[in-house]
């Protein structure tokens, strides 16, 4: 893993390296008459078209990817927005509401699913514990942690919402059969980690 993400942070500083060079090159050689070719943004030969020199499906998905992740987050805030909270707040609630169980769950535990540290999920928690809608108690199983469960009145809360969250769900997927979304849902959990690793390399290489 860790060579791998070395191996990682040389090629993107090199590619840094190239662009500068591609500008300079570009600054003092005009090519009038000459059509621009884009050269592929990546490498990989299972990313590239059938034809193996451009990746037009590629860039292709790239644009409709951010797009559907932008249009989410817009019907999260939306939801969020219908019971006073931020996106982040609501992420942490519906967590808390899906796996509190019986005794609650732990701080880490919200934080493993959203892919967040635990410092923020403390400070989320601490917020929503003076807002009503999470009760904080010791965990048994580690004196110094805590478990969290929605309040009477947040479960009410969610529980309200309920029908118009359906229906926003169900709208936003209505054209996904069940073979595709669980392909997406792993394809999409597969992705997790070299994201997160190459925004890590990023922020190291600035």
């Amino acid at each position: 893993m860790a060579s791998s993400m070395k191996r990682t942070s040389r090629n993107i500083s090199a590619g840094k390296r190239g662009a500068r060079a591609a500008r300079k090159r570009l600054d003092s050689s005009p090519l009038p008459g000459r059509t621009f070719a884009l050269p592929p943004t990546v490498s990989k030969p299972d990313l590239l078209d059938t034809n193996r020199k451009t990746d037009r499906c590629f860039r292709q998905f790239l644009y409709d990817f951010s797009v559907l992740g932008d249009h989410l987050e817009k019907a999260r805030a939306y939801l969020a927005s219908q019971l006073g909270l931020s996106s982040p707040q609501y992420n942490v609630v519906m967590i808390v509401a899906q796996y509190q169980g019986k005794a609650g769950v732990s701080v880490s535990e919200v934080a493993r699913h959203l892919h967040v540290t635990t410092a923020f999920i403390a400070a989320e928690a601490a917020r929503l514990n003076r807002m009503g809608w999470i009760r904080k108690h010791p965990n048994p199983r580690d004196g110094r942690g805590v478990l969290l469960r929605l309040s009477p009145r947040g479960q009410t809360k969610i529980l309200r919402i309920g029908p118009r969250r359906l229906a926003v769900n169900d709208h936003l997927f209505r054209s996904l059969s069940g073979k595709k979304f669980h392909q997406l849902a792993r394809t999409v959990a597969s992705l997790i980690d070299d994201f997160s690793e190459t925004i890590q390399l990023l922020a190291i290489g600035r």
